[in-house]
């Protein structure tokens, strides 16, 4: 039998405009960290999701862990 899963979510939010470079770039290295630490912790992307807007593109991220309880849960 399979063990619980876990859900996390990340969300970033990317700037669109040239003038905002450094902080798109700080944006995307950040989620690259987070995306790294979760994948260490056993999490796995399960799903990206981009929602554009007029100044920014929100990146929503699901990961999922499977839990190796080895039982039932209970």
């Amino acid at each position: 039998m399979s063990g619980r899963v876990s859900f996390a979510t990340l969300t970033t939010t990317l700037p669109t405009s040239d003038d905002e470079r450094g902080r798109l770039l700080r944006n995307v290295s950040e989620r690259d960290q987070q995306l790294y630490d979760y994948g260490r912790s056993g999490y796995r992307l399960a799903a990206s999701v981009t929602v554009p807007g007029s100044d920014v593109v929100t990146v929503i991220d699901t990961l999922t862990r499977e839990d190796e309880s080895g039982g039932d849960g209970r």
